[in-house]
């Protein structure tokens, strides 16, 4: 085997030996959101657009910047009813149409599925 082969094929090996498993398969969703924050005083009410949806969390586009560890309330403006707490696992920017992206984890479980 060329040398440059063996070492591609170690590479490879490792980078799929360090790549984390998702728990559930991610679903491109497109859905318009609301992101409810809490404060000590107040409730800040921010739009956001899914990307994708899983059993365990969203990854929403938001213009709206929020930091790893906040907790928020997630709902469809259609239907406040059905809410989900979640919590900020990452935040980034991811292009230059000034929207951020941020991953989002259920706190709750999701009873009829993401695509709800």
């Amino acid at each position: 085997m060329p040398a440059g082969a063996f070492f591609c094929t170690l590479f490879g090996m490792i980078l799929d030996a360090y790549a984390a498993p998702r728990r559930s398969e991610r679903k491109p969703v497109r859905k318009a959101i609301v992101l409810m924050v809490e404060s000590d005083d107040q409730e800040t009410l921010h739009e956001g657009t899914t990307v994708d949806l899983s059993e365990y969390g969203a990854r929403v586009e938001t213009e709206t910047a929020l930091a790893p560890g906040q907790t928020l309330t997630l709902f469809q403006p259609d239907d406040p009813a059905h809410s989900y707490r979640c919590m900020v696992v990452w935040s980034g920017n991811v292009g230059s149409d000034g929207h951020d992206q941020i991953g989002l984890e259920f706190l709750n479980s999701v009873p009829a599925g993401p695509e709800n």
